[in-house]
């Protein structure tokens, strides 16, 4: 034998030793835990030393591999300790120790965008630290007791190793998670790192915010001192000689207010690059069944969106306000400057009565846009303080999901995120350990589809409505489908009407969201005409123009030319409210559409055109065509104010005299009503028919014909493959779509991928068939999966 190679004895003695080291190593880690008297200290402690100890172990099982791999059975005690029996119970103090690690971060990341409180965050660590404690001494009595047991007790140790004698070895296995957790614990700490970066860049975009927000209230306030000068000054002019120093006090009035920049490019532009800067990172947000569940953020986008939806309306607000008061009060100084130069000139005082009176118009006018200013400038403020936070990826929801053109106006209050939820996920994070350890991404596309399974059975429920929850669809429910007045949109329509009976060219296109009124606005407008002079267009439809007859197939030029022979002492209205469904395999859309753009072109001032279109159609049309600049008008149906969805809601509920319930025997009063309708408002992004199909979701007739609302999820969840998103793509873009267009839009992969992935949208109740085999999208489902199409951007 080589002299130089250990006995087996020497082995059995080193790594005897070795395992001494490891417990001994645990047994200083919980040591070192105990002694952590801060958040800070805990996690720098785990971080350091949690690695070290998973190394130690680690270590320890290789080398008792390389000496029980020579043998063809374990016999050594300390070979099965590390290999078979220590090896989960391991894992989990680990996993643990990740997770607490992991909840440390996250609660300090919190604290520093002043989210939570000092004292939660202290409370959040004594129980981390407590629950860690627990564990990890239960798991080192558990080490010493079992090896204590196999080195004292033979026929204990026989038993057991005869238990795994026709065993593989699994420590390659362990080994291989041991790594991943170690990786993670530095992921850990590197997203840390980078989130606080990420918070420091927020910081200074809330800053750079707040700064064009005082630049607004500084001038305003700046021109309206310079203002009330000027106004005394001409009040109490009594002689020539004063004319010099008032002539002075509207010069610097004039020279201050053409001197400010009301939108400041450079500041504009600073911002812009501050955005720009923010990253994109794959974030742990949590563990699940032993996994690290990792949130892939987009920053730069998110916040772009946030700011887009709930800051700068507000803004643009301020500025504009300011703008309309800066030109008028510029030109009565300019005006009164000219009297008073005039006076100079002639030195004689005449009456300033309607001088004083226009500037103390427009110095009332002033003061009350910067009272009316407070509200947005309040706004302002409290969103970038409550909401505007990095941290909020932490939270259940969607981070910053903002759908694209969606309610600017109207924004409803939510309450700061807090801390309390940590402290039930650490109470839960030892038994939420697993005995798989991998990096996941959310949940697993089943996990999804379950839980939209969940929603769409709701929703399946509902669709033979009841008395009750026809009165929420029914288009002819007392004439309309709302309800109520669309007092924006009502009014603008009220200002195009007049001009086209006065001669003008006049043409409008009617843009929304599924379910946002587009057809019951078009109603309305046909309303204001006389009806012999409206005509609907639709394919296989009939149009009579002055006796005229016509059956229309779906040649949209064929249609419009006959309008054009026929008209000659009439103007006719002609209404498209489903212009999607203009095309066959003949004549595509795209030519049925350019044959109206060119028909409006040359008959707006004979014909008035009315249509109706989703925002994505149009958008789809305007990268081909000039089609929304050929009408002069376009109106958004997707601004619907709360008050208004409140009184459709309560109209039809009121209409059915049935008692609304929150729970069982207890009855909802009006604050409690209002809430649940603002968070459906919200849920549904202030789309009005959306939210009442919801409510239809969310209420349940009981048996003694009362009505129960609960707060169901009525969102359906993202759950969807690429291939599915194209396939309903195609069909909510073009109204409906058929085996035949997607087989030749999608050749290569129609059979493996697109058949199957249609039948089974059929199946679980996404798709449908209409009466001519076309493949079209539930009405239950449009509104959420074109909010789903928005956000994953396939559809503008």
């Amino acid at each position: 034998m080589n002299e130089n190679s250990p006995s087996t004895q020497e082995f059995e003695v080193n790594e005897g030793k070795l395992m001494d080291s490891v417990l001994e190593k645990f047994q200083e880690f919980n040591s070192g835990v105990a002694k952590q008297s801060s958040a800070d200290e805990l996690y720098s402690y785990l971080l350091e030393h949690g690695s070290s100890l998973l190394e130690a172990y680690s270590k320890a099982g290789d080398s008792c591999l390389d000496t029980s791999g020579k043998n063809a059975e374990v016999t050594d005690p300390d070979h099965y300790l590390v290999h078979f029996s220590y090896p989960d119970r391991f894992k989990s103090i680990i996993l643990l120790v990740r997770d607490v690690l992991l909840q440390l971060s996250i609660a300090n990341l919190r604290y520093l965008e002043k989210l939570v409180s000092e004292e939660t965050v202290i409370d959040h660590f004594e129980k981390s630290k407590a629950l860690l404690l627990i564990e990890s001494e239960k798991s080192f009595n558990y080490f010493k007791v079992e090896r204590k047991s196999l080195l004292e007790k033979p026929e204990v140790l026989k038993r057991k190793l005869d238990s795994v004698k026709h065993f593989s070895n699994p420590w390659k296995t362990y080994q291989l998670q041991f790594e991943t957790i170690l990786g993670q614990f530095k992921e850990i700490e590197l997203n840390y790192t980078r989130l606080d970066q990420t918070i420091t860049q927020y910081r200074l975009i809330r800053e750079m915010i707040l700064q064009m927000r005082t630049d607004v209230q500084k001038t305003n306030a700046l021109l309206a001192s310079k203002t009330d000068l000027c106004l005394n000054g001409l009040e109490n002019i009594s002689e020539v000689q004063q004319l010099n120093d008032i002539i002075k006090s509207f010069d610097d009035l004039i020279t201050s207010g053409i001197s400010q920049e009301i939108r400041p490019e450079s500041t504009i532009r600073d911002l812009e690059d501050s955005v720009d800067k923010l990253p994109s990172l794959s974030v742990p947000v949590g563990a699940q069944e032993g996994y690290l569940i990792l949130k892939k953020v987009d920053f730069k986008k998110s916040a772009e969106k946030w700011l887009d939806y709930e800051i700068l309306p507000y803004l643009s607000d301020l500025w504009d306000g300011q703008e309309a008061n800066f030109s008028h009060l510029l030109n009565v100084a300019t005006q009164i400057k000219s009297s008073l130069l005039v006076a100079k000139k002639t030195q004689q005082l005449t009456s300033f009565h309607g001088e004083i009176s226009s500037l103390n118009s427009i110095n009332q006018e002033q003061k009350n846009t910067i009272s009316q200013s407070e509200d947005a400038v309040a706004h302002i403020e409290k969103e970038l303080a409550l909401k505007f936070k990095v941290t909020e990826i932490f939270r259940e929801d969607e981070y910053l999901k903002v759908p694209l053109q969606t309610n600017f106006s109207l924004l409803s209050n939510t309450k700061p995120g807090n801390l309390r939820y940590f402290s039930a996920q650490v109470a839960q994070l030892f038994r939420n350990v697993g005995k798989q350890v991998k990096d996941v991404q959310e949940k697993t596309p089943h996990q999804r589809l379950e839980i939209a399974l969940a929603v769409l059975e709701t929703r399946n429920e509902k669709e033979t409505l009841d008395h009750y929850h026809s009165l929420f669809l029914n288009k002819n429910f007392i004439g309309d489908l709302f309800l109520v007045k669309r007092k924006q949109q009502e009014e603008a329509l009220e200002k195009i009407i007049p001009y086209w009976k006065k001669g003008q060219s006049r043409s409008l296109a009617v843009v929304g969201d599924p379910l946002s009124g587009k057809s019951t606005l078009l109603e309305y407008a046909t309303h204001q005409f006389k009806s012999n002079d409206v005509h609907h267009l639709s394919p296989g439809g009939e149009i009579s123009i002055e006796g005229r007859k016509l059956k229309m197939g779906r040649n949209l030029e064929d249609v419009l030319s006959f309008v054009k022979r026929s008209i000659s002492n009439s103007k006719p209205i002609l209404v498209l409210d489903d212009l999607h469904l203009w095309r066959d395999s003949d004549r595509s859309l795209l030519t049925n559409v350019t044959s109206l753009v060119d028909f409006m072109s040359l008959n707006a001032s004979k014909v008035f055109v009315i249509v109706a279109i989703t925002n994505a159609l149009r958008l789809h049309l305007d990268s081909r065509i000039p089609f929304s600049q050929s009408f002069t008008n376009l109106l958004d149906t997707n601004l619907s104010t709360t008050d208004e969805i409140y009184k459709a809601v309560m109209l039809r509920h009121g209409a059915s005299h049935r008692t609304l319930f929150e729970k069982e025997g207890k009855v909802m009063n009006d604050g409690q009503l209002r809430k649940r309708i603002g968070w459906l408002t919200k849920k549904f992004d202030f789309n009005i028919g959306a939210v009442l199909q919801a409510w239809i979701f969310c209420t349940d007739v009981q048996q003694d014909s009362s009505i129960q609302f609960s707060e169901k999820e009525t969102h359906l969840n993202d759950f969807l493959s690429t291939t599915e998103l194209l396939i309903l793509k195609n069909c909510l873009l073009f109204g409906y779509s058929s085996d035949l267009e997607l087989k030749n839009l999608f050749t290569d992969r129609f059979e493996s991928e697109y058949k199957p992935a249609i039948r089974k949208l059929l199946n679980i109740g996404v798709l449908d068939r209409d009466p001519n085999g076309y493949l079209i999208v539930k009405n239950t489902v449009r509104q959420d999966l074109y909010s789903i199409l928005k956000y994953r951007e396939l559809l503008a």
